[in-house]
């Protein structure tokens, strides 16, 4: 990989938000976005970099989505504690960075090119498409294509998982990668994006 950027593109931070968008509940959509979540999820992984042993592009997809599963977490726990009353409101990062006349602060040093506003969009009209087309499944292959090409579990965690043999697994996301990416480019096809 080139630099971080390139690293970051070939995870494919739309299909990040669909995984995200998933694993949160509907309160805390309603308080935050998945796109928060990302931002938040980008930067620890980008100041904790150094401390990752590589071992592919597969594991470290993995590792970012085990940071966004824990930035969930806390962010549900915060939500918890803000509604018993205990503590402040919570602030999300682009509003520290933001200054008094409404600009940004420069002050910031980190990968600004993987979590800009006109990055996050992008991935999130992705995002939108990869999360429509994968709704169009139905709930069997949803659910193996699911599991398998956004949270990347290996066909034995998805049998055990669904209690379905790892041959019905196999067949199934075959079926399902097929579907998803016929309804997906129909999808591109049509909105010209």
């Amino acid at each position: 990989m080139g630099n971080w950027d390139d690293l970051i593109d070939a995870v494919s931070p739309a299909s990040l938000l669909v995984v995200i968008r998933g694993w949160m509940s509907d309160g805390l959509r309603a308080r935050m976005a998945p796109e928060d979540i990302l931002q938040e999820t980008l930067l620890q992984a980008w100041r904790d970099r150094t401390q990752l042993t590589w071992q592919g592009l597969s594991a470290f997809r993995r590792w970012l989505l085990g940071i966004a599963r824990h930035r969930i977490l806390d962010a549900e726990t915060t939500a918890k504690r803000l509604k018993r009353g205990a503590g402040q409101r919570e602030v999300l990062l682009s509003e520290l960075l933001r200054r008094d006349d409404g600009s940004s602060s420069a002050t910031f040093a980190g990968p600004v090119a993987t979590s800009s506003p006109g990055r996050i969009a992008q991935e999130r009209e992705k995002a939108e498409r990869m999360a429509a087309a994968l709704a169009t499944l139905p709930a069997d292959l949803q659910d193996v294509l699911r599991l398998r090409l956004f949270e990347e579990l290996k066909i034995e965690e998805i049998a055990a998982r669904l209690g379905v043999g790892e041959s019905g697994v196999r067949h199934r996301f075959r079926r399902a990668a097929a579907l998803y990416q016929e309804r997906l480019q129909e999808l591109i096809t049509t909105t010209g994006r």
